[in-house]
């Protein structure tokens, strides 16, 4: 199955911006993360199909995937 991420602030200089991926199904989302390379858990949003998702949630034939550290700072 192929799950399109997009990749968003300071993981985009580390891993790029867009991904896709061929997956055997019943992969979650840690699968991905672990393929892609990022080990960060603690400081991550996943959002798929626009829904704040978990990293043990399966996914499924073109699913999109948006991953990011949080963002802060400002007044």
């Amino acid at each position: 199955m192929k799950v399109f991420i997009e990749l968003g602030g300071t993981f985009i200089y580390q891993f790029g911006r867009e991904h896709v991926l061929d997956l055997h199904e019943g992969s979650t989302i840690e699968d991905a993360l672990n393929i892609l390379g990022i080990s960060e858990r603690i400081y991550i949003i996943t959002v798929r199909n626009g829904s704040i998702a978990k990293f043990n949630d399966k996914l499924k034939d073109n699913d999109k995937l948006v991953v990011f550290p949080p963002i802060g700072g400002g007044n």
